[in-house]
């Protein structure tokens, strides 16, 4: 179901790889995506490139399906204690 939303978003790079980046996709969806990998991501930078994880956000957002965001968000603030870091990844919802 993602790669096939890809399809119909303009993604015009290989559909396999884990990797995503941001610049292939059609102009209208560009900040769409942007938007989800800034609001949603646990990175402090390289925005444009966005994971397998982050493009099931997009496809469950573009398709209007059910999606647990929290599940993901939680899951990453939880490897964000236990590393040890000094940095808040989600500073937003804290």
């Amino acid at each position: 179901m993602v790669k096939g939303c890809m399809l119909r978003m303009g993604y015009n790079g290989p559909l396999n790889k884990a990797n995503y980046l941001k610049a292939r996709f059609m102009k209208p969806y560009k900040f769409f995506i942007h938007s989800v990998i800034h609001a949603l991501s646990h990175r402090k930078g390289g925005y444009d490139v966005m994971k397998d994880y982050q493009m099931c956000m997009v496809t469950a957002l573009v398709l209007n399906k059910k999606y647990h965001f929290s599940r993901v968000v939680f899951h990453y603030m939880k490897d964000n204690i236990t590393s040890g870091s000094r940095s808040w990844v989600y500073p937003r919802f804290v």
